[in-house]
């Protein structure tokens, strides 16, 4: 994985961070949703990333902002840095 979709992965990650927490979701569900994105990011430093993981925890992620109305733009986010990186959005399914 090159460094520019690591990038776009990377921003997408936080902007999914930052629109978890101003969210009006559960407190579980934003746990749930730290989780996943910590995993990410751990995924992410590895200098080969595993791209199932990324995908599986980021279509995860979406699907869980899909509770937050003002989360569209993050959700947005990750789509486009999961099909620029060559993954599968899978989220909308």
């Amino acid at each position: 994985m090159d460094h520019e979709a690591v990038y776009r992965l990377e921003k997408a990650v936080a902007a999914a961070r930052q629109a978890a927490h101003r969210a009006k979701l559960d407190n579980c569900d934003v746990g749930d949703i730290d989780e996943a994105l910590a995993a990410v990011d751990q995924e992410l430093a590895k200098p080969a990333p595993n791209k199932n993981t990324l995908t599986l925890y980021l279509n995860s992620v979406a699907r869980s902002l899909l509770a937050a109305p003002t989360a569209e733009e993050a959700r947005n986010q990750i789509d486009h840095a999961l099909k620029a990186s060559g993954l599968p959005a899978t989220w909308q399914q």
